[in-house]
């Protein structure tokens, strides 16, 4: 991930700022940061004739219209800071006309909130230029800018040779109203640190395995050996699993015996050995061996820590290194103990830089930091005085702290936040665990139309088959067991790599020996990196208080706070993943029940095309993935069967073409997206190319129309087995070893 070397400047300036003007000015100032788009309407241009329509903002074109006769064409702004500018386009004599928008490599077309969704709920996420009817939204994460037109507006999108977006609108009335948000997620969602002109979004696959629900605090050395043999006999690198990442257990060998705060709760250390110096009894070959024996099994290594600082004697020593009192003692809060100033110059050089260069010097590129709420919301949010005595905000030391871990680590780290929704890690972190301890259905639901463009959501630790459940919320310190079923085992994954969220698994090893519960995780990963198809959240009530409230009135961070996303509820059972990619395009609709109720014996809700965004007037060819159904050339609408308890429907849909196509591939849920690197149509020939995994059966469907019949089936060069029943094809291949295979499908007419 690229990063434009902003952050040292925005520090140093703001703080001067603060120290300038004081305090409750500087609670204000906090929210602006140099550089960036101008918060202003969008200047509009019209030509000599009245013919022609343009609209400016930052200095580009972004909008051009062309119009068979003279245009009136009004505008009106709302909002000194709050910007919303409508632009109203009149003619007299013609219904309809077309437009262009020129984006940037990072913008997209979405929907905003209205009918489409009233009529048929549902999440959609985008994998590539989405072109979904559904959409009436133009969002370009570059600026940071939305165009929103009419519903019913026609938005086609288009990746350009130079890698810009551009999009072909169809109006279809002769008045049309668009609605211009400067600075829309910075402004209009109340997002202060949001400065996408700073930061790239993360976009490799975030997938692997953390110690902690697995284990907790009873992780060993032979644990972690049992761990990279399964998963080195089962293929998981293969798979796309990436990271091994060991949590709360291995740190403080040193700590041992030193007088530490009475509110530590059990996290006890904070200086640099404490995180670099391994407990021996648990871990004796240390964190080389860790990262060592990670690499040589073919993953990456990550490590989680946390922000807190126990030790009672360098407080005593150094009260001014951390946050203090009236009278100048170090403020003891829950978690973190002594809270850290990181703007201190010394306690900076003394603890945080050496901290984070240690684990950067140890070969570990994934860090997840802990306790961030409670330095935030327990101490500093409890503690103004004090930063009003310093001439800082709350945001800002937080932020000091995370800037320090970014620097240290390198631009290419990946820094995951944790726990909790923490607006103010924005830019610095690459991901945000967004929940309590705990994975649930809801937490992707929520802040939906965050992930993949302000950072990365994390729904938490993904146990494919839960043998335990938490007890209470937040930060869980009991559990109780429970029994799993097998639907989960596939569910559970599979629902993490729809949204293109984090996955990370968290099962002992013995359940990964077993073939049987690999289904769902093999299937599910890599995690595809996607763009929301909603520029609103499923269920908003956590980013509407965002909206409206002030963070500092968030002041414990023991149980989730109002912005912290919920696990459980109201489960969304529709998501709709859109693939627009250099070689095809289709959609993915993803039913799930997620509930102990059988709804197998019955019919569930008839959908139509048309409230999936699809042209209703086409027909398609709709394939069932988990279990390899195709449901035939169907128009208007698809009428799903019911689910078992925690079952899963994954329904390939496809424009049906007047030739033989592939309509799905057993390798991903996605059915094609991950592993078919090439295809082309030629001569009454498929041709292609494949990314196999090593004694995994690859198998391809084909819908094969009736006036075209097989006459060879070729990988590699070679035969291969094909199955034909009516207009479904099936060729199966089985490689011996992970490889990039050619493959060839010839058909006579």
């Amino acid at each position: 991930m690229k990063r434009k070397l902003l952050y040292s400047c925005v520090f140093i300036l703001t703080t001067q700022i603060f120290v300038n003007i004081g305090f409750t000015q500087g609670i204000k100032n906090s929210k602006l940061q140099p550089g960036g788009p101008e918060n202003s309407s969008a200047k509009i241009k019209l030509s000599n004739d009245g013919k022609k329509m343009s609209l400016f903002y930052n200095g580009s074109e972004i909008f051009e219209a062309q119009f068979n006769e003279k245009v009136n064409v009004t505008t009106t702004s709302t909002g000194n800071d709050l910007i919303t500018q409508k632009i109203v386009i009149k003619l007299a004599k013609s219904n309809g006309f077309k437009a262009k928008v020129n984006g940037s490599s990072e913008a997209f077309a979405a929907e905003t909130g209205g009918e489409a969704q009233k009529v048929f709920a549902l999440i959609r996420t985008s994998h590539g230029p989405s072109n979904s009817l559904r959409n009436n939204a133009i969002y370009d994460r570059n600026l940071d800018w939305m165009l929103q037109a009419s519903e019913g507006t026609i938005i086609r999108s288009k990746k350009d040779v130079g890698g810009l977006i551009r999009f072909n609108l169809t109006f279809k009335n002769n008045r049309e109203e668009l609605v211009f948000y400067p600075k829309y997620y910075q402004k209009h969602k109340n997002l202060p640190y949001y400065q996408p002109w700073t930061y790239k979004v993360y976009k490799e696959p975030i997938t692997g395995w953390s110690s902690w629900w697995a284990y907790f605090r009873e992780f060993t050395e032979n644990d972690h050996k049992k761990l990279l043999d399964v998963w080195q006999r089962k293929q998981f690198s293969d798979y796309g699993y990436r990271f091994i990442q060991i949590d709360d257990v291995y740190q403080g060998e040193n700590d041992r015996g030193r007088e530490n705060s009475e509110v530590a709760n059990t996290y006890y250390g904070g200086r640099p050995t404490t995180w670099l110096d391994w407990k021996k009894d648990l871990f004796p070959g240390g964190v080389t061996n860790y990262v060592n024996s990670i690499n040589a099994a073919g993953f990456e290594p990550a490590i989680w820590m946390g922000c807190f600082f126990s030790d009672k004697k360098t407080a005593e020593e150094h009260p001014d290194w951390f946050v203090t009192d009236k009278n100048g003692k170090p403020v003891e809060t829950p978690w973190v103990s002594y809270t850290m100033d990181a703007t201190n110059p010394e306690v900076v050089e003394a603890i945080i830089r050496p901290t984070f260069r240690g684990l950067k010097n140890a070969g570990l590129e994934y860090v997840k930091i802990d306790q961030l709420r409670h330095f935030l919301y327990d101490c500093l949010h409890n503690n103004l005085d004090w930063c009003k005595r310093k001439g800082v905000t709350p945001d800002q030391i937080i932020r000091a702290y995370l800037q320090i871990a970014r620097e240290e680590l390198g631009e290419n780290a990946f820094i995951l936040s944790c726990w909790g929704t923490l607006p103010e890690s924005i830019g610095l972190v690459d991901a945000c665990r967004i929940g309590g301890d705990g994975f649930g259905p809801v937490t992707m639901q929520q802040y939906n139309s965050w992930n993949g463009v302000v950072w990365r959501n994390d729904p938490d630790h993904c146990d494919i088959l839960p043998r335990k459940t938490g007890q209470g919320t937040g930060n869980i310190t009991q559990t109780k067991g429970i029994t799993a079923i097998t639907n989960e085992s596939i569910i559970r994954p599979a629902l993490a790599s729809i949204a293109g969220a984090m996955l990370i698994l968290s099962d002992n090893p013995e359940v990964y020996e077993n073939e049987n519960n690999l289904v769902g995780l093999r299937r599910s990963s890599p995690v595809l990196f996607s763009v929301p198809g909603q520029l609103y959240d499923f269920d908003s009530i956590k980013t509407d208080w965002l909206k409206n409230h002030q963070r500092t009135e968030i002041i414990s961070g023991k149980s989730p706070s109002a912005v912290d996303a919920d696990q459980f509820g109201n489960v969304c059972p529709y998501w709709l993943n859109e693939f627009n990619t250099d070689i095809e395009s289709w959609n993915v609709l993803h039913i799930l029940n997620w509930s102990e109720k059988d709804k197998s014996g019955s019919a569930s809700q008839t959908i139509n095309f048309k409230d999936l965004g699809l042209d209703s007037s086409k027909e398609y060819l709709v394939y069932e993935f988990w279990t390899n159904k195709f449901l035939g050339v169907l128009k208007n609408q698809i009428q799903p069967e019911g689910l078992a308890p925690y079952g899963l429907q994954s329904f390939a849909i496809r424009e049906k073409i007047n030739r033989p196509q592939l309509i799905s591939t057993n390798r991903h849920l996605s059915q094609g997206a991950v592993e078919v690197e090439m295809m082309v149509w030629d001569s009454n020939s498929i041709r292609g190319r494949s990314r196999m995994i090593g004694n995994d059966k690859y198998v391809m469907s084909f819908y094969v129309p009736d006036d075209y019949k097989l006459k060879t089936a070729l990988v590699d060069g070679k035969p291969v087995v094909a199955e034909q029943d009516g207009n479904l094809l099936k060729v199966n291949y089985l490689p011996s070893k992970t490889t990039s295979l050619s493959w060839e499908i010839n058909f006579t007419k």
